[in-house]
């Protein structure tokens, strides 16, 4: 799950139409003074977007970033506040080389 020492974890961020920044005033601000801020709180704690945040109309936010530190990623997602009106799942992942040189190297179950 390593390349080098960072990790790779896709970012599901979801929420309900109710707090979406297209229908609620209180998170549109939230997220128009947030947003251009993303980057640095990213930085700060060591946090590298790699891919995103792509948004679509099923009110998911996917994020890929990089990382070496669980706990840094965990602070980006509070500074950033995307914690306080999304729900967040957060999937450790690996490149498909990574995945296929673990595949080469398992022991078959069948």
């Amino acid at each position: 799950m390593l390349r080098g020492d960072h990790m790779h974890f896709v970012v599901l961020a979801t929420h309900s139409p109710e707090v979406c920044p297209t229908s609620n005033a209180k998170t549109k601000a939230l997220l128009l003074e947030t947003a251009p801020q993303i980057p640095a709180i990213a930085e700060k704690h060591g946090v590298t977007i790699t891919a995103g945040p792509l948004v679509n109309r099923e009110h998911v936010v996917v994020t890929v970033v990089e990382t070496d530190s669980a706990d840094g990623l965990d602070a980006f997602l509070v500074d950033s506040r995307l914690a306080q009106w999304n729900q967040l799942r957060i999937l450790p992942s690996r490149s498909m080389e990574e995945g296929m040189q673990e595949i080469q190297e398992a022991a078959s179950l069948f």
